[in-house]
């Protein structure tokens, strides 16, 4: 427990939760690079093959950020290689401690099909522009569970692909109990989708929708950042 006045938590909160989410959004900047770099010389019009090198990177940032990441991977534009009209690449930690690669079903005529192109983790990075956290919401691509996706467009010469990756919401929520040392006040982290992503009190689940309007005092995670990061933390009346 602790007797730090609410805004000293709420402050230490935020700055445990935004230096980890900073640290992920860093190292998705770092395989960009290297994706901007190998795709200018690249065909017009390139194959799958073409980006076999981002398996590796993917792995290597996955095995260094694990438990807070749980998957990651690329999403490119539809149309936009020659050999395939959508591609899906993620690849998912096992209790191994190494990633394996997950298949999707990019079938637009199977039951299980996953249209990727119309997700929000898709959606809104490639339309703003720019990197951002989308979630929490319930992954029906393979897991259905509720998860958030950290993800930034790669805008190359032949289209607009989405890098991401996803967080295990337990290890977030870890670091936000770690900050917060106490169940009283209740206190949650939501998106901005109002949805819970952590919190330390057991009336409010992650993934469930509230009122944020009931907030007696709310903080943005990162000011100066607020449409990269989108999240708030809310203390809430017992």
């Amino acid at each position: 427990m602790t007797t730090d006045s609410p805004a000293k938590i709420l402050q230490r909160t935020a700055h445990a939760v935004a230096s980890s989410i900073e640290r992920i959004f860093e190292e998705l900047q770092a395989v960009e690079a290297e994706l901007l770099a190998a795709s200018a010389h690249m065909p017009t019009i390139p194959e799958t093959t073409n980006f076999s090198f981002l398996q590796t990177l993917f792995e290597d940032l996955l095995i260094r950020n694990s438990p807070l990441i749980e998957g990651g991977g690329i999403a490119y534009q539809p149309g936009a290689l020659k050999d395939a009209d959508y591609w899906l690449e993620w690849w998912r930690m096992q209790p191994t401690g190494q990633p394996k690669f997950i298949g999707h079903d990019l079938n637009s005529g199977s039951i299980r099909y996953y249209d990727y192109a119309t997700r929000d983790w898709f959606k809104v990075p490639a339309a703003a522009g720019h990197a951002v956290a989308v979630g929490p919401y319930i992954d029906m691509g393979g897991i259905d569970v509720n998860t958030v996706t950290l993800a930034l467009p790669a805008q190359t010469s032949h289209g607009t692909h989405v890098l991401g990756c996803d967080l295990s919401l337990s290890a977030l929520e870890g670091i936000f109990l770690r900050a917060i040392r106490t169940t009283d006040p209740s206190i949650i982290l939501v998106g901005r989708n109002g949805r819970i992503i952590a919190s330390n009190s057991s009336r409010l689940v992650i993934g469930t929708r509230v009122n944020v309007d009931a907030a007696t005092e709310a903080v943005p995670v990162a000011p100066g950042k607020y449409d990269v990061l989108p999240w708030n933390l809310l203390v809430m009346d017992h």
